[in-house]
């Protein structure tokens, strides 16, 4: 089996020679250019995203003005649309993911990372936009992080200092956010409104409808789990509309009652590159794939991250890692100047359990994928489809019978039943 996903194997036909001069002549805007030779290669591997295919294009050109020739190199991402039709394409196709990141990189994350360098506090927060159109594909081309020493951490978890890292740039995007919503402007942040949960994706529908029979399936089926059983089909009509409720809060409450930031939306560990130094220790992280961004409760990349980016002994220690993000959020806002009232870590909480229903939305439909797929290998890797395992209900049922699932529950329930996430 390949490393790479299958509709990253081939790269579509528009991406050539021409478009590749337009392309490069818009962003040098140094006068004409000949591309001399380019290589396109697979920009991701297996388990890495779902949607979107990513391409790496190596291309070598040079300035036709220019005497003696400059030859000159780059590398590329790009980022479109599959070329084969199918469910992804569909999704894709119909939702306004190209629109929202284009936005995100041309418009929200400048004016974030100008606010934090002009009070002292530089950050990356992404990588460079070189190009971008929606006609006639849609397309997105980005600088190549990896050739700046960022890469995705495989093979492994987290650290706890890493995590640390993590959070302390998710609450420099938070705060800055927060800020921005509550000024004369609130448009630049408060217009993303397209998170996954936003609308009636079938794939969504499916995942969870599918989920929570699975999920039922396995607390009835061992012992300690099936005192769990009552709670969890009390709660199962509930858990799509309460999700909704979270993503929509803002539309639907105004604006009040919650710690309202731009999310990034799909805060996982392979949506995040990282750069180390010669002693492997962490020097920065940058977040990459801003599709699903949204304005909404900031418990939304939280909760999401506990399970995706927290391995299984500091999901059970999460609160501790919620505190030193909330004090990093506190303390960029104060270092940012904000004139409002300052949100407390009660109301942080609050909202945890007021949406308690995306946590258990996360044990049902996140968990099982991600005790296969956190920490493994590349070569673990290798076998596994990523599109028979979210769009195939059968293929997906397997992860659910995983012994490692069943002892994750047995840890983690309890913890969550005695803290009301399970009413």
């Amino acid at each position: 089996m390949s490393y790479y996903n299958d509709d990253e194997l081939t790269a579509p036909d528009w991406i050539n020679k021409q478009f590749l001069e337009e392309v490069l002549g818009n962003y040098e805007n140094n006068g004409p250019l000949e591309v001399l030779k380019f290589d396109m290669s697979p920009a991701s591997m297996k388990g890495d995203h779902y949607a979107s295919a990513m391409f790496r294009c190596k291309v070598e050109y040079r300035f036709l003005d220019k005497q003696p020739a400059e030859l000159k190199n780059i590398s590329l991402i790009i980022k479109t649309l599959p070329v084969a039709e199918g469910m992804k394409r569909e999704m894709l196709m119909e939702s306004k993911v190209f629109e929202t990141e284009i936005e995100m990189y041309t418009q929200a994350l400048p004016k974030i990372s100008k606010i934090l360098a002009q009070c002292g506090e530089p950050t990356t927060l992404s990588a460079e936009i070189i190009y971008y159109s929606l006609s006639p594909n849609k397309v997105i081309i980005f600088q190549d992080l990896c050739e700046l020493g960022y890469d995705t951490v495989r093979g492994r978890c987290l650290t706890e200092d890493e995590v640390k890292q993590v959070y302390t740039k998710l609450a420099k995007l938070h705060a800055v956010s927060y800020m921005l919503g509550h000024s004369e402007t609130p448009d630049v942040v408060t217009k993303y409104q397209e998170g996954f949960m936003s609308l009636s994706m079938p794939m969504v529908k499916s995942l969870l409808a599918n989920g929570l029979k699975n999920f039922i399936n396995v607390l009835e089926s061992h012992e300690e789990l099936k005192i769990y059983v009552d709670k969890a089909k009390a709660m199962q009509n509930e858990i799509e509309p309460a999700c909704k409720d979270l993503f929509n809060a803002y539309r639907l409450n105004k604006g009040q009652g919650d710690i309202f930031v731009l999310n990034h939306g799909d805060f996982h560990m392979k949506n995040l590159m990282f750069k180390f130094d010669a002693h492997n220790q962490m020097e920065d992280m940058i977040m990459v794939d801003f599709q699903i961004s949204c304005y909404a409760p900031s418990v939304i990349d939280l909760l999401y991250s506990q399970f995706l980016i927290l391995d299984t002994e500091m999901r059970l220690r999460r609160h501790e890692f919620m505190q030193y993000y909330f004090s990093e959020f506190l303390r960029i806002l104060k270092k940012i100047n904000y004139q409002g009232k300052l949100p407390k870590y009660s109301d942080f909480q609050i909202s945890s359990l007021k949406y308690r229903h995306f946590v258990i939305y996360m044990v049902v439909v996140m968990l099982p994928m991600v005790v296969d797929f956190m920490g493994k290998s590349v070569e673990e890797l290798k076998d596994t489809d990523i599109n028979e395992l979210l769009e195939n209900p059968d293929v997906n049922a397997l992860n659910y019978k995983l012994p490692v699932y069943a002892e994750e529950l047995k840890r983690f329930l309890p913890q969550l039943l005695n803290e009301g996430y399970m009413d």
